[in-house]
């Protein structure tokens, strides 16, 4: 008698298991999206860029993503990584980013925040340059990456810019 009841008991929780579910709430998917670029701009991005871990920091691009910086460009991941490991390394900064704003269409998205690296500035912490991206991005198997950044600087550094990043030179800083 047991095994009948159990057996009636799994029939049941099989069927109901095949019963058509309803399509995923929509709102919960876009909250779902947007805290996945929320997390991509503001925190996958920032320290990989930090931490210098280049490989990290080109996995946040498309394989064809593009950097662009004072008119300079690099396209795709292997492009990406081999600029900015060319890059010298530079006082250590962080990377504080805010003021997100994204329009999401579907798997793709556009907008941008602002950004600032914060160092040392006259024996103290402070704003060493500060700016902000204009950002392309779409989801690529579940995931959400960049597909053109433009880092635009509004705020040089006091002394202007290292010659490294200067628009004639060949690479600019991520």
């Amino acid at each position: 008698m047991n095994n009948i009841v159990l057996l009636v008991a799994v029939a049941g929780v099989a069927a109901a298991c095949q019963q058509p579910q309803p399509p995923p709430d929509p709102r919960v998917a876009a909250l779902v999206d947007r805290q996945a670029i929320d997390q991509l701009v503001a925190g996958d991005y920032p320290r990989a860029l930090d931490a210098r871990d280049w490989d990290a920091y080109a996995a946040t691009y498309t394989e064809d993503g593009e950097l662009v910086l004072l008119g300079a460009s690099s396209k795709g991941r292997a492009a990406i990584k081999s600029f900015l490991a060319g890059q010298p390394a530079g006082e250590r900064v962080i990377h504080v980013i805010s003021n997100l704003s994204y329009t999401i269409n579907g798997d793709t998205a556009t907008g941008g925040a602002y950004w600032q690296d914060i160092g040392a500035v006259n024996g103290g912490p402070g704003v060493v340059v500060a700016g902000h991206y204009d950002d392309s991005l779409r989801k690529v198997n579940g995931a959400w990456k960049f597909t053109k950044r433009s880092i635009v600087i509004d705020f040089p550094p006091a002394g202007g810019l290292p010659a490294a990043v200067e628009p004639s030179a060949a690479a600019g800083k991520p």
